[in-house]
């Protein structure tokens, strides 16, 4: 390279990295001046390797829903990394610190490198393809100029690459050259103000990311903590959150209120979130930021973190908005009514402790005493008082019973504050949990067992911040335990819609359908199962909201199960059967609902004596 060449080549990568790095410096000021919620434990380092070794290096996440869109990126991913080195030794030749391109170690790395090339070129064509002519509904309207410019300047890139073998001497090479050198140069330009930040964050993002769905970590008061209500509340994990979505909208296909037509989509409040934080009014409301009615949409299914490639926790930032809206007194009139049941009564329905009372005596229940009982049964404000689950319960108390284990429940309960948690009333959620583990301490429950996922959520992971240590299990993983060794034939088709704090939370997908195949039932599977169900709309207080906006959640999730032609629909969530039943109501269709432990103790007590152990 001619010294003239050199010198134009210096500045222009001097101006050009300049201009990155001041962007870059821009964000990189908010990240560092957010308060910072990244908490990275010793016992969490193997875990955090492995899920960036999955999710990072094999792009495991970006493959598991669509998978030729995913294998289309691995390529690109793949081929970028393998060209750094390539990249590295042309710029230090090109700025005359050092030449290496002549050497044969060099030539041998090019010659490795056709196939990546080759890998970019069809995985960046096809991606191109998509973007810009096929254009699904989670890409948004409009086609992205930036991203087709992009994917021009890969092409280009991988074509000159390509190129240089052939010309490698020349006007013809210079010129090739120096193509290739500035499209590397306009990238790196382009990166920081666009969604291709993602290849400088989203490593650390991914690495970042809680180990649980949807974590929450609780406020301190004693630091005078309520919530998010400014842009400069907006906490470090959220704000590189914000500077790493790579707009994929994956999150928005999934989340089940955006898909019945309703205004909430995760993907716009992330880039809101975004265009707040750098418009640099660190004191604008986040009311003015987010439509508050939007917020409370959210049924916090955790479907848009379960399948975000790039580790996006949407969750906290949409309930911290939340407890910045609720500390304020700014909450819907429904979830405040909800609060007054809590205060008063100590459950979600405010009604009165005597009718708990009456259905434990009915059943025959004793009080759970350490020295006497194995599990305690906790019956949940819905097992409390909701009748047609409390008939789920009874048949869980004949399981265990016929199953030799002794259990027992607590002389009163108070909600676990799940609802309180998860609509932003952090301060009665706290309050709540504190009593119940006083409880729980002061009876000397080890082992605890519900049948419902939301408390199983909040008393298995939300109550652990508290220094809480007692084993707790949902009964579905409890009764395939106990009866792993029975098996009755013959109750036909069924459906199984797995609750999303169960399947998607919890990970339990596998008991629920062992049950039901070994209890004799053949289960047609929706649409949507496993550990991406469908949310049936009551999580995230959503059971005493209803939305008038686009479809119910519900009616949707309820079509689905229908579709699968099952007659009987089997549920493993008092909210879940709640919600579909009232769904089934308004359609006016005949279908059976039974609960998956009321299905199973009907099985064994039809199928008595004749049901005998497995071979």
């Amino acid at each position: 390279m001619h010294a003239t060449e050199t010198w134009i080549f210096r500045i222009l990568v001097l101006g050009f990295a300049g201009a990155f790095a001041a962007q870059v410096w821009t964000r990189a000021r908010l990240i560092l001046r957010a308060r910072n919620n990244i908490h990275v434990r010793d016992d969490e380092t193997g875990h955090r390797l492995l899920r960036f070794i999955a999710e990072v290096v094999f792009q495991s996440r970006t493959i598991a829903e669509r998978p030729a869109v995913g294998v289309a990126h691995l390529g690109v991913f793949w081929g970028f990394t393998a060209f750094a080195l390539y990249t590295g030794v042309e710029f230090l030749a090109g700025l005359g610190i050092a030449d290496f391109t002549g050497s044969r170690w060099f030539h041998l790395y090019a010659m490795a490198l056709v196939p990546f090339s080759v890998a970019v070129i069809l995985g960046i064509s096809g991606l191109l393809v998509r973007r810009a002519i096929v254009r699904p509904a989670s890409l948004g309207d409009h086609v992205s100029g930036e991203s087709v410019l992009i994917g021009f300047f890969i092409l280009t890139l991988m074509v000159t690459f390509l190129l240089a073998f052939r010309w490698d001497t020349g006007v013809a090479a210079r010129v090739n050259w120096w193509v290739h050198a500035l499209m590397i140069l306009g990238f790196l330009v382009l990166i920081p103000d666009s969604k291709h930040f993602h290849l400088v964050l989203s490593p650390l993002t991914v690495y970042l990311r809680s180990p649980g769905l949807a974590t929450v970590p609780n406020l301190d008061f004693e630091q005078e903590q309520v919530g998010l209500e400014t842009v400069a509340d907006v906490e470090r994990k959220q704000v590189l959150d914000a500077f790493t979505c790579v707009e994929c909208g994956r999150c928005q296909v999934n989340c089940p209120a955006h898909g019945t037509g309703k205004p909430l989509n995760p993907k716009q409040l992330i880039l809101q979130n975004e265009a707040a934080l750098l418009a640099g009014r660190p004191d604008a409301k986040l009311a003015d930021v987010f439509d508050a009615k939007v917020l409370w949409q959210c049924t916090t299914c955790g479907a848009c973190e379960a399948q975000c490639p790039v580790g996006v926790e949407h969750l906290p930032l949409i309930i911290g908005a939340r407890r910045g809206l609720a500390s304020n007194g700014e909450a819907p009139a429904a979830l405040a009514a909800v609060y007054n049941h809590l205060e008063r009564r100590g459950n979600i329905w405010g009604l009165g402790a005597d009718l708990r009372q009456k259905f434990v005596q009915s059943a025959g229940v004793e009080i759970f005493d350490a020295a006497r009982h194995e599990y305690l049964v906790w019956l949940g404000c819905a097992g409390a008082f909701e009748a047609d689950f409390q008939k789920s319960l009874r048949s869980l108390f004949d399981i265990l019973r016929a199953s030799g284990v002794t259990f027992g429940v607590l002389a009163r309960e108070r909600c676990t504050g799940d609802i309180a948690k998860r609509t932003g009333n952090e301060y009665q959620f706290q309050e709540l949990a504190r009593a119940n583990i006083e409880e729980f301490a002061a009876a000397g429950a080890g082992k605890i067992v519900t049948s419902c996922p939301h408390c199983l959520r909040t008393m298995g992971t939300d109550y652990r911040e508290f220094g809480f240590t007692a084993e707790v299990i949902h009964s579905a993983s409890l009764v395939a335990a106990l009866t792993r060794t029975m098996a009755v034939p013959g109750a036909g088709t069924v459906t199984f819609h797995d609750p999303c704090y169960l399947g998607r939370y919890a990970g339990v997908t596998e008991e629920p359908r062992d049950l039901l195949a070994r209890f004799g039932a053949a289960v047609s599977e929706p649409e949507r199962h496993g550990a991406n169900p469908f949310c049936c709309g009551a999580g995230g207080g959503l059971l005493f909201e209803e939305h008038e906006e686009g479809r119910r959640i519900s009616q949707e999730r309820f079509e689905q199960l229908q579709r699968t032609g099952a007659s009987t629909i089997v549920t493993a969530c008092p909210f879940c059967s709640i919600m579909l039943k009232g769904a089934q109501a308004s359609a006016n269709t005949q279908v059976e609902f039974v609960d998956l432990i009321s299905f199973v103790d009907g099985r064994m007590k039809s199928a008595a004596p004749a049901a005998a152990p497995r071979p």
